[in-house]
């Protein structure tokens, strides 16, 4: 061992950190909550797992591995800002046109 043991300078990995990366592949989203505003549409919030997601989309809304809806996003907000996209990581609204609030569940999943 010797003296120089105790005198090692740090070692710097160079590891990657999990939360520094970016999930890639298609957009899907899991829902967490579901809000009707009148006169606008149905609101689905959650946090984009992979993929990115802009206005216009077409998007599916699966339960249990099956198909319920199909939707297009007409509008994505984070945190009372519109958003033209949004991707992996953000917490985000999503605003579907033509789904009413009983055709989507909290565990749903908004793919592409």
């Amino acid at each position: 061992m010797g003296w120089k043991f105790w005198k090692q300078e740090p070692r710097v990995q160079d590891t990657v950190r999990p939360q520094d990366v970016v999930p890639t592949g298609p957009f899907t989203m899991p829902v967490e909550d579901v809000f009707s505003i009148t006169g606008r549409g149905t609101v689905v919030t959650g946090r984009i797992t992979a993929g990115t997601v802009t206005e216009g989309d077409q998007v599916l809304i699966m339960r249990a591995g099956q198909q319920v809806a199909m939707s297009r996003v007409t509008g994505v907000e984070a945190f009372r800002k519109k958003l033209t996209a949004a991707s992996a990581g953000e917490n985000v609204g999503l605003l579907l046109e033509g789904i009413d609030r009983s055709q989507v569940l909290a565990g749903d999943v908004i793919s592409r």
